[in-house]
């Protein structure tokens, strides 16, 4: 019999195992896929900020980024308060992409959503947000000893 711990991972492991199959479906990169999920509806987000968004490292989100940039889909611009802090923004080109790739994603997720119904999505939301939270604290106190 699996432990809680077990299953956990496994439906973890299975969401991440369907949006990885998505991708493939659309022939991009998985982690393409999350940083122009992340983008998409921004009008601007630091690497720093998609990397807190995404989960991805910082070297994933820059390599992301700098194909995204070569390609014409983002453009970088100085932060306004930090002028070294890039701010990364979807070009005109870049919506089109995200859209074309992005949205049937987010339609989709939405139908489930919809047949889950919000009772379910905010006790879902709120155990996840419970369990990072626990965790976080419980990772602190093994990193401080």
């Amino acid at each position: 019999m699996p432990t809680d711990v077990q299953k956990f991972w496994g439906v973890w492991g299975q969401a991440n195992g369907l949006y990885s199959a998505w991708a493939a479906s659309k022939n991009i990169n998985y982690y393409l896929m999350f940083v122009l999920y992340a983008l998409e509806g921004q009008k601007a987000m630091t690497q720093k900020k998609i990397c807190f968004c995404t989960g991805l490292t910082k070297q994933t989100v820059n390599s992301v980024i700098r194909s995204l940039k070569e390609d014409g889909y983002v453009e970088l611009t100085p932060g306004i308060e930090d002028r070294r802090e890039k701010q990364v923004t979807l070009t005109d080109k870049g919506i089109a992409y995200s859209n074309e790739l992005i949205t049937p994603l987010r339609e989709q997720e939405h139908r489930v959503l919809q047949i889950m119904g919000s009772d379910r999505v905010q006790q879902m939301v709120d155990n996840i947000t419970l369990f990072n939270t626990l965790l976080e604290k419980e990772m602190e106190k093994d990193m401080s000893d």
